[in-house]
């Protein structure tokens, strides 16, 4: 019987370290997924962001999102948050394209929610020949002056 236990709690300790080895190891390859370099990283830049007055007097955000890479972007997705003072959602614009051109450009708008201080790059997703790409969240920033 004392066998037995030695033996059972042996294969207990086993299949913990087995168990342990293999969750290491995920959280490894998830490091290298997350810390892999990503020469992507810098193709699609935010240009322009500005709070305007709309036609009927209500507060509009408005920026493109440039591709100055040397080549095109494809199944390009961009998720901005709208976050009020607290850092709370405030309000989302979603944009999509299916090709954006080498040097082309994306106009974004959107009404601001009421409330809304600063603005997010929540997702930036696309593809290139050699690779997909997904960044973000991106840390928020004050939205911009209400231009005239």
């Amino acid at each position: 019987m004392a066998g037995e236990t030695e033996i059972g709690e042996l294969r207990r300790g086993r299949r913990w370290m087995i168990a342990s080895a293999v969750g290491v190891a995920g959280l490894m390859g998830l490091s290298i997924v997350v810390d892999e370099a990503v020469e992507e990283r810098d193709d699609l830049v935010l240009t322009g962001g500005a709070v305007e007055t709309g036609p009927s007097g209500e507060r509009m955000w408005r920026g493109e999102l440039a591709n100055v890479a040397p080549g095109p972007c494809r199944d390009l997705a961009v998720d901005i948050r709208f976050l009020d003072r607290g850092g709370r959602l405030a309000g989302e614009l979603a944009t999509r394209a299916s090709r954006l051109a080498a040097g082309g450009r994306i106009a974004l708008e959107a009404a601001l929610p009421e409330g809304a201080t600063a603005l997010q790059i929540y997702a930036l997703r696309w593809r290139t020949p050699d690779a997909c790409i997904e960044l973000g969240p991106f840390r928020p920033r004050p939205l911009a002056r209400l231009h005239p």
